[in-house]
């Protein structure tokens, strides 16, 4: 069953309202609207039968998900994609990307600072993403570039591909998302174009990323930038994802080995200083890369599908 953004508000209130006893006041702080709203959609939901003793709604218990794993990390907002046996996990990711496009939409507002990772989570999202226009919002790319054959994953083509969405303005980032060495590494990020790439990435105000777990299966790797003695470094020394410009360890810090050195970008310690940062994903092999995320406190909303969910919570 598809959700609407304003059906998930609906359940996520009443949920708070009748299984969690939270009152209305403390309601509408946490949800960032006023208490009469609150009132009125308690109302709503009792006239359209959502709520009678109890709430009725077979998204229910994804919205209980989310509130569980909000109230674990101390994140802002969780939205969980209810899953099924009968659904392929094409059209799972099909849907969890359609939903972060409509909750980006929700969130945008006049001269706001987007910045964007890589891959196929958020190339799937910018697909999903309705045309709208606010020429005041900038995009820019939080990593560098990939390569011209695998441009549908390349930051900058995302970045370019939103702003087209959004009728925005957007910045590029002129370097390789992973440099051939370190030396070479060391000299790009020392020059004025990446420095000033890095700067624009660290000052946005909502940065979208997707993650990846290399030890399983990440873009990275089926793309062909890990190669196999990459993925022996990357197993001795304890990464357990990848994100923007970081191979992960189980507590969300940046490995530091030589892959990371290479990696042109922000890193994983940067997105703390971030206002909103929204993580994407779906699959099970997601788990143990997305939970480091939220120990390290480098992620404040989480669009996930259900089966993430249930392990996290």
């Amino acid at each position: 069953m598809k959700i609407s953004e304003d059906r998930r508000k609906m359940l996520k209130i009443v949920t708070m309202y009748y299984e969690q006893g939270l009152t209305q006041a403390l309601i509408a702080q946490k949800m960032g609207i006023s208490r009469p709203v609150i009132s009125k959609i308690l109302q709503q939901a009792k006239e359209s039968g959502v709520v009678s003793i109890s709430i009725k709604d077979e998204s229910a218990y994804a919205v209980e998900l989310g509130l569980r794993i909000e109230q674990k990390y101390q994140l802002d907002d969780v939205i969980v994609v209810p899953t099924n046996e009968q659904k392929q996990s094409q059209s799972i990711k099909k849907e969890v990307s359609r939903i972060a496009a409509f909750y980006l939409k929700e969130r945008l507002n006049v001269g706001m600072n987007i910045g964007l990772s890589w891959g196929t989570t958020l190339a799937d999202m910018i697909d999903e993403m309705p045309y709208c226009s606010f020429p005041t919002i900038n995009v820019a790319p939080l990593v560098g570039g990939v390569s011209s054959e695998h441009l549908y994953f390349d930051t900058n083509h995302l970045v370019f591909r939103l702003a087209e969405k959004l009728n925005s303005r957007c910045q590029y980032f002129y370097a390789p998302a992973l440099a051939e060495s370190i030396e070479l590494a060391t000299v790009l990020n020392k020059s004025q174009l990446v420095s000033k790439a890095l700067a624009q990435a660290k000052h946005v105000d909502f940065a979208i990323i997707g993650v990846g777990n290399p030890n399983e299966s990440s873009t990275w790797k089926r793309l062909g930038y890990i190669e196999a003695d990459e993925l022996e470094i990357i197993k001795e020394t304890g990464v357990k994802g990848d994100a923007v410009a970081s191979l992960f360890d189980k507590n969300g810090q940046t490995v530091n080995n030589e892959i990371s050195q290479r990696m042109l970008g922000i890193k994983v310690e940067d997105l703390v200083n971030i206002p909103d940062v929204m993580v994407i994903g779906c699959g099970e092999e997601k788990v143990e890369s997305i939970k480091p995320l939220l120990i390290g406190r480098c992620c404040s909303i989480l669009v996930i599908d259900q089966t993430i969910a249930e392990a996290l919570a």
